[in-house]
């Protein structure tokens, strides 16, 4: 294991994972409680665009001369933009607030509903392959955004390939996807829209809701830790477990998890 160095080169797309949220903002898990919610895997990513806004440039003028340059926060959101290669109706439903229909053997999803406008609040987790600046050895470069709003565009036919095109309105969030509020003392600032991440190994996010009988819960069977080293952290509620009892398959948060608590995990697999 390695540390890294903060410091990459990143290229591609290599996978977009988006979660439903609950009321509190946590990974949107549900019972049984063993079971991870690893959100909805986006079908074949191809590209994840950030318009992020400049900031307003002041000019303090007088002696027919600039005196001062200063800088005042944006007045715009932040936004993004993903396509994907390929249709999924089932992750269009989640963030249209629809339903996806089953007829028999068929699927079915209305489009431009009367939903527009009521859109829930999801979390999106990109990320892409880099290699680290200064040993050039494989990492991973991630972008968590924690809240924001997708809009799904249904696309139309040609003879080119099917692709689906995702407008993302990104709000600012006073805490991490895993519940950790940003404090100015340990994050530098007490809101964000983007966090970004530098890791070593494939990364990523699970969740369980605790139902106060459970004690170990499962990571995903077809993505264990590399190592338990690689088990960044556990939070339950957005608090630090300080001592859980990790394996490469399973976490075993201390204390046990009350019914209706979410645990989150961060590692690389």
């Amino acid at each position: 294991m390695a540390e890294v160095s903060g410091k990459m080169y990143g290229v591609g797309a290599r996978r977009a994972v988006i979660f439903d949220l609950n009321a509190n903002g946590y990974p949107a898990a549900i019972a049984p409680a063993h079971t991870p919610y690893e959100g909805v895997e986006v079908l074949g990513v191809k590209n994840f665009e950030l318009s992020l806004p400049a900031v307003r440039k002041i000019a303090h003028v007088g002696n027919d001369r600039v005196l001062a340059n200063d800088f005042l926060p944006a007045t715009e959101g932040a936004s993004a933009s993903m396509t994907v290669a390929g249709r999924d109706l089932g992750l269009d439903a989640l963030l249209s607030a629809g339903l996806e229909v089953t007829l028999g053997e068929l699927k079915l999803l209305p489009q431009v509903t009367d939903n527009q406008g009521y859109e829930p609040d999801v979390a999106i987790f990109v990320c892409q392959q880099a290699k680290d600046a200064t040993l050039r050895s494989r990492r991973y470069r991630a972008q968590v955004i924690p809240k924001c709003t997708i809009a799904a565009a249904t696309p139309g036919m040609n003879e080119n390939p099917a692709e689906s095109k995702y407008e993302v309105s990104i709000s600012p969030t006073s805490k991490h996807l895993w519940g950790l509020a940003f404090d100015p003392a340990t994050d530098g600032c007490s809101e964000a829209n983007i966090v970004e991440a530098m890791f070593e190994g494939r990364p990523n996010i699970v969740a369980w809701l605790g139902d106060n009988v459970e004690t170990e819960f499962n990571l995903p069977a077809d993505k264990p830790a590399v190592a338990t080293g690689k088990i960044h952290a556990v939070y339950v509620d957005g608090v630090l477990d300080a001592n859980p009892t990790l394996a490469v398959t399973t976490v075993t948060p201390t204390p046990k998890p009350t019914a209706g608590q979410i645990i989150v995990c961060i590692y690389e697999y």
